[in-house]
Protein backbone atom coordinates (compact mmCIF):
# COMPACT_ATOMS: atom_id res chain seq x y z
CA UNK A 1 0.00 0.00 0.00
CA UNK A 2 1.27 3.85 -0.88
CA UNK A 3 2.43 5.57 2.05
CA UNK A 4 0.89 9.07 1.61
CA UNK A 5 3.00 11.89 1.43
CA UNK A 6 3.19 14.43 4.04
CA UNK A 7 1.88 17.65 3.45
CA UNK A 8 3.81 20.77 3.16
CA UNK A 9 4.35 22.73 6.51
CA UNK A 10 1.55 25.11 6.59
CA UNK A 11 3.75 28.51 6.61
CA UNK A 12 5.03 27.14 3.32
CA UNK A 13 1.43 27.15 1.88
CA UNK A 14 0.04 29.96 2.92
CA UNK A 15 0.67 33.49 1.69
CA UNK A 16 1.30 36.02 4.95
CA UNK A 17 -0.41 39.04 5.61
CA UNK A 18 0.71 42.11 4.31
CA UNK A 19 3.77 43.50 5.85
CA UNK A 20 2.27 47.03 6.92
CA UNK A 21 5.79 47.95 8.69
CA UNK A 22 7.44 47.59 5.37
CA UNK A 23 4.83 49.63 3.53
CA UNK A 24 5.10 51.75 5.95
CA UNK A 25 8.75 52.12 5.86
CA UNK A 26 8.25 52.21 2.00
CA UNK A 27 6.07 55.31 2.27
CA UNK A 28 8.73 56.98 4.80
CA UNK A 29 11.38 56.55 2.40
CA UNK A 30 9.19 58.01 -0.68
CA UNK A 31 8.75 60.95 1.23
CA UNK A 32 12.69 61.35 2.52
CA UNK A 33 13.80 61.05 -1.10
CA UNK A 34 11.02 63.59 -2.08
CA UNK A 35 12.43 65.95 0.77
CA UNK A 36 16.27 65.44 -0.48
CA UNK A 37 15.25 66.58 -4.08
CA UNK A 38 13.11 69.68 -3.38
CA UNK A 39 16.28 70.83 -0.76
CA UNK A 40 18.86 70.10 -2.92
CA UNK A 41 17.12 71.90 -5.49
CA UNK A 42 17.26 74.87 -3.05
CA UNK A 43 20.89 74.07 -2.49
CA UNK A 44 24.05 75.66 -4.74
CA UNK A 45 26.01 72.25 -4.46
CA UNK A 46 27.36 70.07 -2.29
CA UNK A 47 30.97 70.76 -2.49
CA UNK A 48 33.55 68.61 -0.54
CA UNK A 49 36.29 70.75 1.52
CA UNK A 50 38.97 69.02 -0.36
CA UNK A 51 40.57 66.35 -2.04
CA UNK A 52 42.39 64.05 -0.41
CA UNK A 53 45.22 61.88 -2.98
CA UNK A 54 47.82 59.94 -2.23
CA UNK A 55 50.80 59.72 -4.75
CA UNK A 56 48.93 61.50 -7.33
CA UNK A 57 49.68 60.57 -10.56
CA UNK A 58 52.81 61.34 -12.81
CA UNK A 59 54.36 61.83 -9.09
CA UNK A 60 56.99 59.63 -7.48
CA UNK A 61 58.52 60.50 -4.19
CA UNK A 62 62.61 59.89 -4.58
CA UNK A 63 62.34 57.89 -1.62
CA UNK A 64 60.03 55.08 -2.88
CA UNK A 65 57.29 56.55 0.15
CA UNK A 66 54.14 58.10 -0.28
CA UNK A 67 52.99 61.72 -0.50
CA UNK A 68 49.70 62.56 0.82
CA UNK A 69 48.23 65.67 -1.05
CA UNK A 70 45.75 68.05 0.73
CA UNK A 71 43.85 70.82 -2.20
CA UNK A 72 40.95 72.62 -1.90
CA UNK A 73 38.74 71.28 -4.33
CA UNK A 74 35.29 73.06 -6.17
CA UNK A 75 33.57 69.87 -7.18
CA UNK A 76 32.07 66.70 -6.14
CA UNK A 77 33.27 63.93 -7.91
CA UNK A 78 31.81 64.55 -11.43
CA UNK A 79 28.26 63.40 -12.46
CA UNK A 80 27.56 62.62 -8.96
CA UNK A 81 24.82 64.60 -7.67
CA UNK A 82 24.66 64.28 -3.65
CA UNK A 83 20.58 64.80 -3.21
CA UNK A 84 19.63 62.86 -6.35
CA UNK A 85 22.03 59.83 -4.91
CA UNK A 86 20.22 59.86 -1.46
CA UNK A 87 17.22 59.79 -3.32
CA UNK A 88 17.97 56.81 -5.35
CA UNK A 89 19.12 54.94 -2.16
CA UNK A 90 16.02 55.38 -0.78
CA UNK A 91 13.78 54.88 -3.53
CA UNK A 92 15.49 51.57 -3.45
CA UNK A 93 14.98 51.13 -0.07
CA UNK A 94 11.12 51.53 -1.09
CA UNK A 95 11.51 49.17 -4.30
CA UNK A 96 12.41 46.23 -1.52
CA UNK A 97 10.32 46.73 0.67
CA UNK A 98 7.13 47.18 -2.17
CA UNK A 99 8.63 44.00 -3.90
CA UNK A 100 7.60 42.23 -0.53
CA UNK A 101 3.88 42.67 -1.86
CA UNK A 102 4.75 39.74 -4.38
CA UNK A 103 3.09 36.37 -2.41
CA UNK A 104 5.79 34.17 -3.91
CA UNK A 105 8.64 36.69 -2.88
CA UNK A 106 6.63 37.39 0.98
CA UNK A 107 6.00 33.76 1.27
CA UNK A 108 10.04 32.48 0.70
CA UNK A 109 11.00 35.95 3.05
CA UNK A 110 8.70 34.78 6.14
CA UNK A 111 10.16 31.38 5.69
CA UNK A 112 13.71 32.83 5.91
CA UNK A 113 12.74 34.85 8.86
CA UNK A 114 11.08 31.99 11.17
CA UNK A 115 14.19 30.06 9.97
CA UNK A 116 16.26 33.72 11.44
CA UNK A 117 17.87 33.63 8.04
CA UNK A 118 17.35 37.23 6.76
CA UNK A 119 18.97 37.28 3.15
CA UNK A 120 16.31 40.01 1.72
CA UNK A 121 17.79 42.37 4.32
CA UNK A 122 21.20 41.38 3.93
CA UNK A 123 20.89 42.55 0.28
CA UNK A 124 18.81 45.56 0.77
CA UNK A 125 21.69 46.17 3.57
CA UNK A 126 24.51 45.74 1.33
CA UNK A 127 23.69 48.40 -1.00
CA UNK A 128 22.47 51.00 1.59
CA UNK A 129 26.20 49.96 3.36
CA UNK A 130 28.06 50.33 -0.26
CA UNK A 131 26.03 53.57 -1.21
CA UNK A 132 26.09 54.77 2.26
CA UNK A 133 29.61 55.01 2.72
CA UNK A 134 30.68 56.02 -0.79
CA UNK A 135 28.31 59.24 -0.44
CA UNK A 136 29.83 59.92 3.29
CA UNK A 137 32.95 59.67 2.16
CA UNK A 138 32.49 62.58 -0.60
CA UNK A 139 31.01 64.93 2.32
CA UNK A 140 34.05 64.28 3.92
CA UNK A 141 36.21 65.08 0.56
CA UNK A 142 37.15 62.27 -0.40
CA UNK A 143 36.46 62.61 -4.09
CA UNK A 144 39.30 60.58 -6.35
CA UNK A 145 37.87 56.93 -7.94
CA UNK A 146 40.60 54.63 -6.92
CA UNK A 147 39.21 55.52 -3.66
CA UNK A 148 35.07 55.43 -3.52
CA UNK A 149 35.25 52.47 -5.77
CA UNK A 150 36.36 50.41 -3.25
CA UNK A 151 35.03 51.97 0.00
CA UNK A 152 31.68 51.35 -2.27
CA UNK A 153 32.63 47.55 -2.22
CA UNK A 154 34.23 46.76 0.98
CA UNK A 155 31.07 48.28 2.33
CA UNK A 156 28.38 46.23 0.29
CA UNK A 157 30.74 43.35 1.08
CA UNK A 158 31.14 43.43 4.58
CA UNK A 159 26.78 43.12 4.39
CA UNK A 160 26.90 40.08 2.60
CA UNK A 161 28.76 37.82 5.28
CA UNK A 162 25.83 38.13 7.70
CA UNK A 163 24.20 35.82 4.56
CA UNK A 164 26.92 33.42 4.93
CA UNK A 165 26.56 33.71 8.83
CA UNK A 166 22.37 33.07 8.68
CA UNK A 167 23.43 29.94 7.09
CA UNK A 168 25.66 28.54 8.40
CA UNK A 169 23.92 28.79 12.12
CA UNK A 170 20.54 27.80 10.41
CA UNK A 171 22.82 24.61 9.81
CA UNK A 172 23.76 24.62 13.32
CA UNK A 173 27.36 26.05 13.41
CA UNK A 174 28.89 28.62 14.47
CA UNK A 175 28.73 31.48 12.83
CA UNK A 176 31.14 33.89 14.67
CA UNK A 177 33.87 33.83 12.27
CA UNK A 178 31.54 35.11 9.41
CA UNK A 179 29.60 37.87 11.65
CA UNK A 180 33.34 39.19 12.82
CA UNK A 181 35.16 39.05 9.59
CA UNK A 182 32.08 40.95 8.33
CA UNK A 183 31.94 43.32 10.72
CA UNK A 184 35.56 43.38 10.32
CA UNK A 185 34.96 44.41 6.55
CA UNK A 186 32.66 47.35 6.89
CA UNK A 187 34.59 49.04 9.30
CA UNK A 188 37.63 49.40 6.80
CA UNK A 189 35.70 52.50 4.80
CA UNK A 190 35.02 54.24 8.47
CA UNK A 191 38.89 54.18 8.91
CA UNK A 192 39.54 55.57 5.88
CA UNK A 193 36.82 58.35 6.21
CA UNK A 194 38.14 58.61 9.41
CA UNK A 195 42.01 59.23 8.20
CA UNK A 196 40.40 62.03 6.04
CA UNK A 197 38.96 63.65 9.10
CA UNK A 198 42.24 63.77 10.73
CA UNK A 199 44.27 64.56 8.01
CA UNK A 200 42.18 67.88 7.19
CA UNK A 201 43.13 68.47 10.44
CA UNK A 202 46.54 68.17 10.04
CA UNK A 203 46.48 69.96 7.12
CA UNK A 204 45.01 72.84 7.92
CA UNK A 205 41.38 72.76 6.87
CA UNK A 206 38.40 72.24 8.93
CA UNK A 207 35.46 69.54 8.25
CA UNK A 208 32.08 71.72 8.61
CA UNK A 209 30.29 70.76 12.41
CA UNK A 210 27.09 69.60 9.70
CA UNK A 211 29.20 66.88 8.17
CA UNK A 212 30.64 65.51 11.21
CA UNK A 213 27.24 65.19 12.75
CA UNK A 214 25.87 63.59 9.23
CA UNK A 215 28.99 61.04 9.21
CA UNK A 216 28.97 60.47 12.78
CA UNK A 217 24.53 59.85 12.43
CA UNK A 218 25.04 57.46 9.46
CA UNK A 219 27.77 55.38 11.24
CA UNK A 220 25.78 55.02 14.41
CA UNK A 221 23.12 53.65 11.71
CA UNK A 222 25.23 51.43 10.22
CA UNK A 223 26.87 50.06 13.07
CA UNK A 224 23.25 49.21 14.41
CA UNK A 225 22.48 46.68 12.19
CA UNK A 226 25.18 44.86 13.70
CA UNK A 227 24.55 45.62 17.40
CA UNK A 228 21.10 44.28 16.62
CA UNK A 229 22.18 41.23 15.20
CA UNK A 230 24.70 40.34 17.73
CA UNK A 231 22.15 41.01 20.39
CA UNK A 232 19.61 39.03 19.24
CA UNK A 233 21.60 36.11 18.63
CA UNK A 234 22.53 36.30 22.23
CA UNK A 235 18.75 37.08 23.59
CA UNK A 236 17.62 33.94 21.37
CA UNK A 237 20.87 31.20 21.21
CA UNK A 238 18.25 28.81 19.79
CA UNK A 239 17.26 31.25 17.06
CA UNK A 240 13.45 30.25 18.01
CA UNK A 241 12.03 33.92 17.43
CA UNK A 242 13.79 35.01 14.41
CA UNK A 243 10.72 36.59 12.72
CA UNK A 244 11.65 39.51 15.76
CA UNK A 245 14.48 39.89 14.51
CA UNK A 246 13.53 40.59 11.28
CA UNK A 247 11.27 43.05 12.16
CA UNK A 248 13.89 44.95 13.91
CA UNK A 249 15.84 44.88 11.26
CA UNK A 250 13.11 46.05 9.05
CA UNK A 251 13.10 49.11 11.18
CA UNK A 252 16.95 50.05 11.59
CA UNK A 253 18.06 49.26 8.05
CA UNK A 254 17.03 53.15 6.88
CA UNK A 255 18.12 54.63 9.55
CA UNK A 256 21.50 55.28 7.55
CA UNK A 257 20.03 56.75 4.02
CA UNK A 258 17.36 58.62 6.48
CA UNK A 259 20.21 60.31 8.04
CA UNK A 260 21.96 60.97 4.90
CA UNK A 261 19.02 63.81 4.04
CA UNK A 262 20.47 65.89 6.46
CA UNK A 263 23.15 66.35 4.07
CA UNK A 264 21.03 68.19 1.31
CA UNK A 265 19.30 70.47 4.17
CA UNK A 266 22.32 71.09 6.65
CA UNK A 267 25.12 70.74 3.94
CA UNK A 268 25.76 73.00 1.78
Amino acid sequence: MATPQNPRPEHLTETPPLPRADLAVAAGAVILAAVALIASSLQSGFAPLITLAVTPPGIAPADGGMIIVVTPTPDVWPSIQMGTAIATLLLFVAAMRLLLLVPAIRRRHATDAASDRHTWHWIEYSQLAGVGTFLVAQLNGITEVTSLVPIYALGAAGALFLIVHDHRVATGRFGGPAFALGSAVAIVPWGVIAFAQITTLLTGFEVTASVRIVTLLVLAASASVWVVTGWRARRDPKRTDGCRTDALLGWVLPLAPAALVLSTVWVG
